[in-house]
């Protein structure tokens, strides 16, 4: 009898260890998953603002801003500049400003992240960032 209380025991001990490792590998298995999709996230983040950066630069210098978006495949659609990519889209609206020697643009680049569920169709965007770019172009009197 005692030989056999043992072994129930020891089994009893065997599978609170199994449970155990169920649980810290779920919890585990949970951990990897988020880190992936930060570091997906920050990786569409860098590219975004890559990018961006390179779209303000080029409306920076140039004069003309419907050939610069246009050289950068942009499309013009209700009243914004958009390009869309993998995992991002950018939006650049413009303004510009008549002044007393010429003429100010202002634009804003702003980057949204294209979020997707488990079934990869599309959710609502989340905005990213803003970035803000001028240029003030004189005009001959």
């Amino acid at each position: 009898m005692g030989n056999r209380n043992r072994s129930n025991v020891l089994l009893v001990e065997i599978l609170i260890a199994v449970l155990f490792f169920m649980l810290s590998a779920t919890v585990l298995v949970q951990v990897f998953a988020t880190a992936r999709s930060m570091t997906k996230r920050a990786g569409v983040e860098n590219r975004a603002l890559t990018e961006a950066q390179n779209v303000a630069d080029t409306l920076s210098a140039s004069d003309d801003v419907e050939a610069a978006m246009s050289k950068l495949q942009f499309r013009l659609y209700h009243g914004a500049w958009s390009r869309s990519y993998d995992d991002f889209t950018l939006y650049v609206e413009s303004q510009e400003t008549p002044a007393d020697a010429g003429v100010l643009w202002t634009g804003s680049v702003r980057a949204f992240y294209r979020n997707r569920n488990a079934n990869q169709t599309r959710q609502e965007d989340e905005e990213l960032f803003a970035l803000p770019c001028a240029r003030y172009r004189e005009v001959a009197a």
